[in-house]
């Protein structure tokens, strides 16, 4: 299915297989992200007839230590992709039959599981933006734990974001920095608000999309 903007979902017995957003990044770029080759085979593979397979299935051939990564990126790829194109709008779509991206289908997904995934992240997106209206706020460490908390348990991903907040880097910045979707950093910023672990400094006048 192609949508007026140029986004495409690619199904395969059903089940979504892809979904690309006209405003994301292109699906090379998520297989070089999982280090399952190198950008210029990555490349290389979807420019050739793959008379050796899917470009998915030559990647695990070469290195099948990478297909959790692969399929943890794809899934997410995939989910952010349908969370921009819930986004109402009066856009047109057609549907093409017989055509096959050389990515594979590999790793399909259930399309009424990922549509529900999708939907809850929109749904959460709504809130986030009530506490974190635009990309330009800036962040600092709070100076003392919530509750007079003498420990704190920090994910490896809050991490990531931690060592970034420091009252002068945006959220744009931070997603920048990370290579994570809007909404991953987001709801981790979100989630630290609510535990009174970070603070807000200052917010600037390029507000989130609220859906």
């Amino acid at each position: 299915m192609t949508l007026e903007d140029g986004s495409e979902i690619w199904f395969s017995d059903g089940q979504i297989y892809l979904a690309t957003s006209a405003k994301g990044s292109p699906i090379s770029a998520v297989l070089f992200g999982a280090e399952a080759a190198s950008m210029r085979d990555i490349e290389s593979m979807f420019a050739s007839d793959n008379e050796n397979g899917s470009v998915i299935e030559q990647l695990l051939a070469s290195r099948p230590q990478a297909e959790p990564a692969i399929r943890r990126l794809l899934h997410e790829y995939n989910l952010n992709a349908l969370f921009e194109m819930l986004v109402p709008s009066g856009a047109s779509f057609s549907f093409e039959s017989n055509r096959r991206h050389k990515l594979g289908d590999h790793f399909a997904h259930d399309t009424t599981t990922l549509l529900a995934q999708a939907q809850q992240r929109l749904d959460i997106w709504r809130k986030i933006a009530e506490r974190i209206p635009s990309t330009n706020a800036v962040f600092q460490l709070a100076t003392t734990l919530p509750d007079d908390a003498v420990e704190r348990l920090v994910t490896a991903d809050e991490w990531r974001y931690l060592a970034l907040i420091n009252g002068r880097h945006t959220v744009a910045d931070i997603i920048t920095a990370t290579g994570e979707s809007a909404f991953r950093v987001c709801s981790t910023l979100y989630r630290m608000l609510l535990e009174r672990i970070v603070d807000e400094t200052q917010s600037a006048a390029k507000p989130i999309p609220r859906q």
